[in-house]
């Protein structure tokens, strides 16, 4: 194998110069680029190292968690005193002092992904890299990512192997691909019957060491510097490592007919709204000024307005999206107190209760709906209270099947902070 480098002169104090010898390498794209990466954990630490040394100018970090002292072997840029932190935080403040871009600009977000991260911020980016552990973020970020048309790369790792997938804007995706374990492992989150969150759930641990998602991260950061250099990127393909044995497979993906993540917004039109300042009535307003009256507006997400006690049938006035309520939350206070003395949890008091209403369980919810049909109550409710995210992108349908997306554009400053100038 031949390779063609550059002619230039050498320049040791450039933290560049070796990369700019490769042929096809422009240093300036890497500047004006924006990725995000989700899951600061054992291979988002190494992602963000590779991104921040290759001068990548824009990084926005997402994560949920809190530093534990078991990630401290895993993560290159957490010390013992960050133990309790919130990873993005910490990990966003170790990326400024490791970046060797003067320029680069890096944020972060301390949140539920699925649910509290608008689509207006994978929008703005170049690409997204996902570090996450487990399949919901990842259908997530499918969905997200094809939705606006940017392209993600997952990465993943189990013991001594791991593997790299490359989705394009277009072709196949995560989804199409996925099997029903998967699946359920991703529902495993919520109740089954009314999609409410569980209160207590055993997080699985897996087993996996440094070294294993070092090499990952770096397969993921090399396909992620071809893909924004146009080199051929493996897309719709699978890399995968089996550090065992030394195995290495690159195996295509196949797309699946009429695949329901397949969908893409054609059309957004960006509003000057905020989910946190604005409501539904405003909302409605915007939109009807670009689709005339009669809108049918889609949440994307469900909201409840009451529902039935799962022992009583007493009706629980509950107004809060689906994702913010919690299992125990379904039964009412005087079943909840009906219960043996010795019981720790309130899911133990539940499973004492045998007095189960066999009729089928009444929910009073919305999710997609005109200004007719909406209860008068919600008009006023600020977007965040009805569930949407900051910068989030709504669909709606107008009286002549009109269809638009609308975006919460007002938000973007606050929620991308410097990286809006990039």
């Amino acid at each position: 194998m031949v390779f063609q480098l550059k002619e230039q002169n050498v320049d040791e104090d450039d933290p560049f110069e070796r990369q700019r010898r490769i042929e096809w390498w422009d240093q300036n794209t890497l500047r004006k680029s924006k990725m995000m990466i989700i899951g600061a954990g054992a291979l988002g630490n190494e992602t963000l190292k590779n991104l921040a040394l290759l001068g990548v100018g824009g990084l926005f970090i997402v994560d949920f968690d809190t530093i534990s002292g078991s990630n401290l072997s895993r993560t290159v840029l957490f010390r013992k005193q960050d133990i309790g932190r919130e990873k993005a935080a910490a990990a966003a403040e170790a990326i400024k002092d490791l970046a060797l871009e003067s320029s680069a600009k890096v944020e972060y977000f301390h949140g539920d992904m699925v649910w509290d991260l608008g689509l207006g911020v994978y929008r703005r980016m170049n690409v997204v890299l996902s570090c996450v552990d487990n399949d919901e973020a990842r259908l997530a970020t499918n969905r997200a990512c094809r939705s606006v048309g940017v392209p993600w790369i997952n990465a993943g790792i189990l013991g001594l192997s791991g593997n790299v997938m490359i989705f394009g804007k277009e072709g196949v995706c995560y989804e199409c691909n996925v099997t029903p374990e998967q699946i359920e492992d991703a529902r495993s989150r919520y109740d089954s019957c009314e999609s409410v969150r569980k209160r207590f759930l055993q997080e699985e641990k897996m087993p996996t060491v440094q070294v294993t998602s070092a090499l990952i991260s770096a397969l993921q950061v090399q396909e992620a510097i071809k893909l924004i250099h146009n080199q051929q990127p493996a897309i719709g393909k699978r890399i995968a490592v089996n550090g065992l044995t030394n195995g290495f497979l690159l195996i295509t993906l196949q797309p699946l007919d009429e695949c329901l993540a397949h969908g893409s917004y054609e059309n957004i039109k960006e509003l000057p709204l905020s989910a946190h300042e604005n409501t539904l009535e405003e909302l409605f307003l915007a939109i009807e000024e670009n689709l005339g009256e009669g809108v049918t507006l889609d949440l994307g997400r469900r909201f409840i307005l009451e529902i039935r006690c799962r022992y009583c049938g007493k009706i629980l006035p509950l107004m809060r999206p689906a994702h913010r309520i919690f299992d125990d939350e379904l039964i009412c206070n005087s079943c909840s107190a009906n219960t043996e003395q010795h019981t720790h949890s309130p899911l133990e008091r539940i499973e004492g209760l045998t007095s189960k209403i066999d009729d089928q369980t009444y929910v009073k919810s919305v999710s997609r709906f005109s200004r007719k049909e909406i209860p008068n109550e919600l008009l006023g409710l600020k977007l965040w209270d009805l569930g949407v995210p900051p910068l989030h992108i709504l669909s709606a349908i107008g009286a002549n099947n009109e269809q638009k997306a609308f975006e919460l554009t007002a938000d973007s400053v606050k929620v991308l902070g410097n990286l809006i100038s990039i």
